[in-house]
């Protein structure tokens, strides 16, 4: 990143990227355990934190609607779990952004699957530590070939 010539480094320290991180897992472990509590604990008190999903219909500005897309996907399934891979987190001052694979493990009856996700976040670190200001879920679509195009 430049800012009137010079270069600002942005990569997260160690200890940032574990922190923000830690973050992270907080919140799939209390998605996997429908703590709701705990769940949105993990947000800004904003009313602008967002969650956005992989549905059309998925756009949730502030805690309520956060909410019930979370009661949502527990109402449809049986068993969430996620994972992560790859990752990138960077930092400036008290904000962080990252962006993660995910594979997310969802049981509902008889059915069975794992997701390929792509997460990015935008964390702030306030009082009460680093929290969630924005987190955007994403499926990929499987590899493009050379001849492949987005408009395709």
């Amino acid at each position: 990143m430049l800012a009137h010539d010079r270069e600002i480094v942005v990569y997260a320290t160690a200890s940032v990227e574990a922190d923000v991180m830690s973050v992270l897992r907080q919140f799939a472990d209390a998605y996997a355990c429908r703590d709701k509590g705990r769940l949105l604990g993990l947000f800004c008190s904003d009313r602008d934190a967002v969650v956005l999903g992989s549905g059309s219909d998925e756009r949730n500005v502030g805690a309520a609607a956060i909410w019930g897309q979370v009661r949502r996907d527990w109402e449809q399934t049986d068993t969430l779990r996620m994972r992560f891979g790859w990752r990138s987190v960077s930092t400036m001052g008290q904000v962080a952004w990252l962006a993660t694979d995910c594979y997310l493990y969802v049981q509902a009856g008889y059915r069975k699957a794992e997701v390929p996700l792509r997460i990015t976040a935008v964390m702030i670190q306030n009082q009460h530590g680093w929290q969630i200001a924005q987190l955007h879920y994403s499926s990929p679509i499987s590899v493009e070939s050379e001849a492949d195009t987005c408009v395709e």
